[in-house]
């Protein structure tokens, strides 16, 4: 939020320099983003007309401009596409000081320019169009000074106003805060008595006082034609907002900013009766935004009506149909209270965002209201003389009771550590309430637009912020806790390690998915945990699997330009049971491209593929005890048939593997379906952890002092048989120290239906050395076990 200092100066004598207030903002736990001056801070600018516009004879964009600034006539080169002959400029003369800094005299495309005709960016000043120069009013004085033109040099400060601090978003609420902190006394605005009329022009009713506490109304008339003063557009300009230049549109703009309190001009020939209602619309109704957007509204949605039809959607956006213009003569000024959570559904469901919906979802002071209408009556008065009131209401049917804290300073000094006496506790709070008695133990109550004071804890939150934070000790009585890791925990930070040094990068998704993407990505939707109150229909169920999220991840760096993607995520999954929903902390991740990415000189990489995938979870699981691959009994529907396998660990599951089903990665909009998953039950893998650390290491074994023997088997086997059960069968061989498949052929010479396959033995004797006899008769062991199992034959 912008902050003004000469605005804040409206409500402080004796303000503190602007140059100390960064650090004050500071203490108070406001964010100062930035700050700087802003105002008429050039010099060297006088206001100039444009006398004649030639071509540059060596650039077809710029132009040759003689500009008169009054005493001269002087030939500037001009690249904006708005000049026009008799034009009103701000021109800078050689010297000049400007927002980039001094203007020298220049040499461009050949020609010599005498100066600059400046845009508003270029002078500093905020709130215009900063795509061509800027265009004076005709009736400036040639030759005049551009700065008394212009608001006078200023500071402006860029605030974060966190959602606790709410109520310091406006010039009146920071200077009132500033006063409390600092000691500095404060000045209210000036408000004039406004009378209270017989009559009702628009009587004003409202359905659901929960929803709209308090709803004030002013009715002016005699206002046709009123003009926004200079002081006031400049002061919207620096607050970055465009004035319209008719002040019953700008006045509430002013007014929210000085005050906090948005508010609502109607034009009353446009609304129906005249009268006014809040209430909840009827499902169906249609209402046309200010903003030009046709709304089509549901049951309950807050809106503000007339006789007939809705005008304007309470506390977001007024209506279209109802809205001011220059022929407008009367009004009713709409000062309200809405409650936060009807503004807020109002905002989610019609996507208005506005500055009015931004103060009332952080809540608003609802003794601002009365205030609110009355300085904009004020501002109006001053502006029109003639102008008259003609109704006044309030209507306000119940305040609100404040809760009153009890608080002692023992009990302060012990929520903060601290030893404040009690001299100094007692000042901050009659800063907040003055009219608090020094009787202990005090009974706080706090003022209207501190709805966050509750309890004694945020007395001693504002005690601190009040005497300072370096009032805590550093030092804490808290006995330190020795720490200690979970299983799951090691686990999981063992996996991440072992995934990043094969090459894999981390990523993080949300949570929340659609009902799209689990029928994207064929995921049982009926196990999905719903939301209740989704912040859009992208983010309305809980995640039963990372497949989504990892497809976007993959789809969003290809359209990067990457050729490989290698990456993992860790999170948890949800699904629904009978008695609530289950939680699981998986990681999950895929492969696709070549693998390694990186390109070498003695060859290419190969693409990625399932038995890559596979090595890299034996590499992952290497060395624990019990883990193999089998093929999956009930298999995970977005991976697809005959290119999936089950990980298990011991007697338990612990993840799957496999081809991405083509299905599921077409409809996440990928033209290439070899895309390889892996998801790991971090559950499974902790259970191993629980044991000794012997027993989750790697088991060293001796090695033999004799050579090892090796022979190739070449065999047909049938074409479905599954390499692992070769290997499982085989394993019982005596002195078999290691087997492997090297060689798969299909093709010539081979039968239809069945597959060759090139085993390679290596057979180790701990105790001798073993002879080709020996190696032959367990090779014809091997054979004779092949052709019993698997019906296998010797290939010729």
């Amino acid at each position: 939020m912008k902050i003004l200092y000469s605005w804040l100066r409206d409500f402080i004598e004796n303000p503190p320099p602007a140059e100390e207030l960064p650090a004050k903002f500071a203490r108070l736990g406001l964010g100062v983003e930035s700050s700087g001056r802003s105002g008429a801070a050039f010099t060297g600018v006088v206001v100039g007309r444009i006398d004649k516009i030639d071509k540059h004879p060596n650039a077809d964009k710029l132009s040759l401009v003689d500009v008169n600034d009054g005493s001269a006539t002087m030939r500037v080169v001009c690249g904006a596409k708005n000049i026009a002959v008799g034009q009103m400029i701000p021109f800078a003369r050689v010297g000049a000081v400007l927002a980039e800094g001094e203007l020298k005299k220049a040499k461009i495309r050949g020609v010599e320019s005498e100066g600059m005709i400046c845009s508003a960016g270029e002078l500093g000043l905020e709130g215009y169009d900063n795509s061509g120069i800027l265009v004076l009013d005709p009736s400036a004085p040639l030759g005049a000074d551009a700065r008394t033109l212009f608001a006078p040099p200023d500071w402006v400060f860029e605030l974060e106003i966190t959602p606790n601090l709410a109520y310091c978003l406006s010039h009146y609420a920071l200077a009132r805060e500033l006063c409390v902190f600092y000691g500095l006394k404060f000045k209210e605005p000036a408000l004039p008595e406004l009378p209270r009329a017989a009559g009702t022009v628009a009587p004003v009713a409202v359905t659901d006082p929960s929803l709209c506490p308090r709803y004030t109304a002013v009715v002016m008339r005699g206002l046709k034609g009123a003009r926004t003063p200079d002081w006031m557009a400049e002061r919207l300009r620096a607050m970055g907002s465009n004035p319209k230049g008719n002040l019953l549109i700008d006045v509430s703009n002013y007014v929210m900013y000085e005050l906090g309190q948005p508010t609502h001009c109607f034009d009353l020939a446009n609304l129906a009766g005249p009268e006014i209602k809040v209430r909840p619309a009827a499902d169906g109704e249609n209402m046309k935004a200010l903003d030009g957007s046709e709304l089509k509204l549901s049951a309950g949605t807050l809106v503000i009506a007339d006789r007939e039809k809705p005008v304007a959607l309470a506390g977001v956006m007024g209506g279209f149909y109802s809205s001011v213009a220059d022929t407008t003569d009367a009004i009713l000024i709409e000062s309200a209270s809405f409650a936060q959570s009807a503004v807020r559904a109002s905002s989610r469901k019609s996507g208005i965002k506005s500055e009015s919906s931004y103060r009332f979802e952080r809540g608003t002071d609802i003794e601002l209201t009365m205030k609110a209408a009355r300085r904009i009556a004020g501002l109006l008065l001053e502006a029109v003389p003639s102008a008259r009131i003609e109704q006044v209401s309030d209507n306000f049917p119940e305040p609100p009771r404040l809760p009153v804290v009890t608080a002692d300073p023992a009990r302060i000094n012990a929520i903060l550590g601290t030893a404040m006496t009690d001299e100094k506790i007692f000042a901050c709070l009659k800063a907040i309430q003055p009219g608090l008695s020094p009787e202990k133990p005090w009974k706080f109550t706090p003022p209207s637009y501190r709805r966050d004071i509750e309890t004694v804890q945020d007395l001693a939150e504002e005690a601190a912020r009040y005497n300072g934070y370096d009032l805590i000790p550093s030092a804490s009585s808290m006995p330190v806790m020795p720490a200690s890791s979970t299983p799951m925990a090691e686990a999981e930070a063992e996996l991440r390690g072992r995934l990043a040094a094969l090459g894999f990068s981390e990523v993080y998704n949300y949570d929340l998915v659609s009902l799209r993407d689990f029928r994207n990505c064929l995921l049982d939707e009926t196990q999905a945990v719903e939301l209740l109150n989704p912040l859009s229909s992208d983010y309305q169920y809980l995640r039963t699997s990372m497949l989504p999220g990892l497809l976007r991840t993959l789809r969003y760096n290809l359209n990067r330009g990457r050729t490989s993607v290698a990456v993992f995520e860790t999170g948890t999954v949800y699904h629904r049971t009978k008695d609530g929903k289950k939680e699981d902390r998986v990681c999950a991740g895929l492969m696709y491209g070549p693998f390694p990415e990186e390109q070498h000189w003695r060859g290419g990489s190969e693409m990625s593929d399932f038995y890559h995938l596979k090595g890299v979870m034996q590499a992952v699981f290497g060395g624990r005890r019990g883990f193999r691959f089998e093929k999956p009994k009930h298999r995970p529907a977005f991976l697809q048939e005959g290119a999936a396998l089950v990980m298990k660990l011991g007697a338990g599951e612990a993840g799957v593997l496999g081809l991405a089903d083509p299905m599921a990665v077409i409809n996440s909009d990928l033209k290439d379906t070899q895309v390889y998953y892996f998801e790991i039950s971090l559950a499974a893998l902790a259970e191993s952890w629980k044991g000794s650390f012997r027993d989750r290491v790697p088991q060293v074994r001796a090695v033999s002092a004799f050579p090892a023997a090796w022979r190739d088997l070449s065999v047909l086997v049938d074409e479905k048989r599954e390499w692992s059960e070769l290997e499982k069968d085989l394993g019982s061989l005596p002195e078999l120290a290691r087997l492997d498949l090297i060689d798969v052929y299909k093709g010539k010479g081979v039968p239809e239906g069945q597959r060759s396959l090139t085993l390679r033995f290596t057979f180790s004797s701990m105790e001798r050395t073993l002879t080709d006899a020996d190696v032959s008769s367990r090779m014809e062991k091997a054979l004779k076990k092949l052709e019993a199992s698997f019906g296998a034959k010797l290939r010729g």
